[in-house]
């Protein structure tokens, strides 16, 4: 909820990207001006929809250290059994390296990018959480589209849990 929907997925070189930037830095004056703050952002479902994303998308390490800073300075508790727990509920399905052996994060974008993907996924997620954009994720991904099932998989065929090594939530 941090970033614009759909503009975490944007590879660099997309002339999209250029749009994204000046739309992020017009809605940044426009929440200072609406007195909307990270911390009034931050509840346990953002947290916890940020672990679930992390999870389903098999993302980096980084992700950990991370979100539970986040979640501290906010006063939420978020634990190493929390990410756990998250993980095992939501399937993989960011079939992208190094979880797998074909896809990129390009190939990620055009196949629905994050809209799209969170959207797949919106079963597991707080859809109330609200976001940057000072809509709700539920608002910000009901439009979101996944146009190659091969990239992001449907909920029904995920990548299998031994996979990678890379799966952060493996924390058996």
């Amino acid at each position: 909820g941090f970033t614009l929907s759909g503009a975490s997925s944007i590879p660099a070189a997309d002339s999209a990207h250029p749009r994204m930037a000046t739309e992020t830095g017009k809605r940044i004056v426009e929440m200072v001006w609406e007195d909307l703050t990270p911390k009034a952002m931050i509840s346990q479902g953002s947290i916890d929809n940020a672990v679930t994303a992390a999870m389903a998308f098999g993302g980096s390490t980084n992700a950990i250290p991370h979100l539970i800073a986040i979640a501290r300075r906010a006063g939420i508790t978020l634990d190493l059994e929390r990410f756990d727990a998250l993980s095992r509920r939501v399937p993989l399905i960011a079939n992208l390296r190094p979880n797998a052996d074909v896809h990129l994060m390009e190939d990620f974008f055009y196949a629905g990018g994050s809209r799209g993907f969170l959207n797949r996924i919106r079963e597991f997620l707080d859809t109330s959480a609200l976001t940057v954009s000072g809509r709700t994720i539920g608002e910000d991904i009901a439009t979101g589209e996944v146009f190659d099932d091969s990239v992001i998989l449907p909920l029904d065929k995920p990548l299998p849990p031994d996979s990678t090594e890379a799966r952060i939530c493996s924390f058996e």
